[in-house]
């Protein structure tokens, strides 16, 4: 007979790089650096309970008790093998909410990477918890675009009317930085002219760790591209030797093969890899071989696949089929890869810009499949077997102004002009409507098998 089995608090430590296997340790970059701790395999059955919003409420005390047994019934170190939203258990058996009930809204960094903006801090979850006391507090993440006035003195901030904009979850802490939650701000309701707010920058970095680089600038609101650059390779006079900025846009692209004018087109596959033994993962990992790919038609046929689908939050990925270990058959329905112009749909337009590069070699963009932060960014491809930092990689990624989140005050890069009208686009935090049991919270009853 299965018997509830309580658990004493998993150990937690901080760490300033990847020294764990992270087969066997979960880590989680937060600002407070490395959160890991030991993955513990085991078995749980689901309990949903249902909760009902007001339109104030944001804090629920004792909403993750399980309702039979009184008792939060099982730790954040528990790692479950059959759960379909964490392909095999990467990820751990973190408490899921559903607002409005029926719509998923926790988008762990696999299913990330069907979202147009791969923001890991924004949306992986809108919500903290706590286990001891079993706490629930909630952060729903609202979409708008409004229009707002910029300041009287030079035009260099707006005040929004919706607050707090949006701030970073990582670790189950909510933490006082900016991410993507701001978008931009332009002078027309269609966001077809110049974005005040945002910068983009071509820059060389050095790597944080073999993955993940610190961006030197932020928030990040979007990235482009991740490139790998080899030690021999000469990059005199296209960047900057003490910023890293790219100061000769033309020549990263004919001489470095950086597609800069499309960097979605460098997101082709990465093999064949380069097997090395790694000391961290404890086995052979695969590494780049090559630099350098060709935009071919079997890119575009792949394209054509997605042809039609749209991104929608929560629903893309493996979430959208609740179907573990994707990764081996690719995710199914919008995908943003595809998706050139990211506006949230597949369309012809996207797959007549793939056409046009049709043959043309790039460097292979390893972005492919990664994420973003407030303030880092990601490669899908470890650039060295045991997490080594400084290695040099060249960016590419837009970065914000940054906000003020209780004011709602955004700084913008550029002006516009005072007392000028412009539209923003942005997330901000709010209560769930009034509603009965429109809040819908999944839990997990740890179970040992005795006997």
């Amino acid at each position: 007979m299965p018997h509830y089995s309580p658990q004493t608090s998993p150990t937690r430590t901080y760490e300033p790089n990847i020294v764990h296997n992270p087969f066997r340790w979960m880590g989680i970059w937060t600002p407070q650096g490395w959160r890991v701790h030991e993955k513990r395999w085991g078995n749980a059955t689901p309990v949903t309970v249902s909760l009902s919003g007001d339109g104030h409420t944001t804090f629920f005390p004792n909403a993750l008790r399980d309702p039979a047994l009184g008792k939060v019934a099982w730790t954040d170190d528990l790692h479950l093998k059959d759960d379909p939203f964490t392909d095999g258990g990467i990820y751990p058996a973190d408490p899921r909410v559903e607002y409005p009930a029926g719509r998923p809204r926790w988008a762990v960094s696999h299913t990330l990477l069907c979202y147009p903006f791969a923001d890991h801090g924004l949306y992986t979850h809108e919500y903290t918890w706590d286990l001891r006391h079993g706490h629930l507090q909630t952060h729903f993440r609202h979409h708008v675009v409004e229009k707002a006035r910029t300041d009287s003195r030079d035009g260099l901030t707006v005040r929004v009317a919706r607050t707090p904009i949006s701030q970073t979850i990582e670790g189950n802490v909510h933490y006082p930085l900016p991410n993507s939650a701001v978008r931009g701000v332009w002078d027309d309701a269609a966001r077809s002219s110049r974005n005040y707010y945002t910068r983009r920058v071509l820059q060389k970095i050095g790597m944080h760790n073999g993955v993940y680089a610190n961006a030197p600038f932020a928030p990040v609101v979007q990235c482009y591209g991740m490139y790998e650059v080899r030690p021999e390779e000469r990059l005199d006079g296209i960047f900057d030797s003490d910023s890293g900025l790219c100061i000769d846009e033309r020549r990263a692209i004919e001489e470095l093969k950086i597609a800069f004018d499309e960097p979605k087109i460098a997101l082709l596959p990465l093999e064949p890899y380069r097997m090395t033994r790694s000391r961290v993962y404890e086995c052979e990992i695969g590494l780049m071989s090559r630099l350098f790919g060709t935009v071919d038609r079997a890119f575009l046929e792949a394209a054509k696949t997605k042809l039609g689908t749209k991104f929608s939050p929560g629903v893309v990925g493996y979430a959208a089929q609740n179907a573990v270990a994707s990764d081996e058959i690719g995710y199914c329905g919008y995908c943003a890869t595809c998706d050139l112009d990211d506006d949230g749909h597949v369309s012809e337009q996207d797959l007549s810009r793939i056409e046009k590069h049709l043959g043309r070699e790039v460097r292979l963009n390893l972005y492919r499949h990664a994420y973003y932060g407030g303030d880092w960014l990601s490669t899908t491809i470890c650039l060295t077997p045991d997490h080594e930092p400084g290695t040099p990689a060249i960016a590419d990624y837009e970065y914000g102004g940054g906000y003020e989140a209780g004011s709602g005050v955004v700084k913008l890069l550029e002006t516009p002009g005072p007392d000028r009208d412009v539209w923003v686009e942005y997330h901000y935090d709010a209560p769930a409507a009034p509603g009965e049991n429109n809040i819908r919270v999944h839990l997990y009853r740890e179970l040992l098998n005795r006997g």
